[in-house]
């Protein structure tokens, strides 16, 4: 960030700052169990491509990418199931991880991630531990907030000269001694 950052100028409330660092929590989780999700795909794909190809080569020879051709498309298919980087409606917004519209007709990962969310919420609106574990979270994330914006403030200069700095102190230059 420079100083011409205009988030660096910006006042926020402290709601509108904790409610920030939610969502991007809650990408950040989306997105790494996405990523998860086609790591393990591609784990299983890789194998079954080979299986797919010599079987086919073997079993059919006339047609020997048939079973190859249907391992692209589960991997296809699975690809639309996790859409891990969202398409260009759920960036517009605000969240590249917000569930598919009501048209959409197909299960996606976001359809499981907006369940477990409303789960979630349900069990904050009530009071329950959710609620008191978010409420931890945001005062311990606070602390650290404030803790660091009070080092930066703080922080001592870089040295000078060669002469300032504590490294060319010479009673270090002494042998250690036991």
């Amino acid at each position: 960030m420079t100083s011409d950052d205009p988030d660096l100028h910006e006042e926020l409330s402290e709601d509108t700052i904790r409610s920030q660092r939610w969502r991007l929590m809650r990408d950040l989780i989306v997105f790494v169990t996405k990523a998860s999700f086609e790591a393990v795909r591609d784990i299983a794909l890789v194998p079954a491509a080979v299986i797919a190809v010599v079987a086919g080569i073997l079993v059919s020879p006339s047609k020997p990418d048939r079973y190859f051709q249907r391992v692209l498309e589960v991997g296809d298919e699975f690809d639309e199931f996790v859409d891990l980087f969202g398409k260009e409606k759920r960036r517009k917004s605000g969240s590249r991880f917000d569930p598919p519209e009501e048209g959409e007709s197909r299960l996606r990962a976001d359809d499981i991630f907006e369940r477990i969310e409303q789960v979630m919420f349900d069990e904050y609106k009530r009071g329950g531990v959710t609620a008191q574990a978010k409420e931890a979270i945001d005062h311990g994330l606070d602390a650290v907030h404030q803790a660091l914006e009070g080092t930066l403030a703080t922080r001592p200069a870089a040295p000078n000269s060669a002469r300032d700095d504590p490294k060319d102190d010479p009673k270090d230059d002494a042998p250690f001694e036991a």
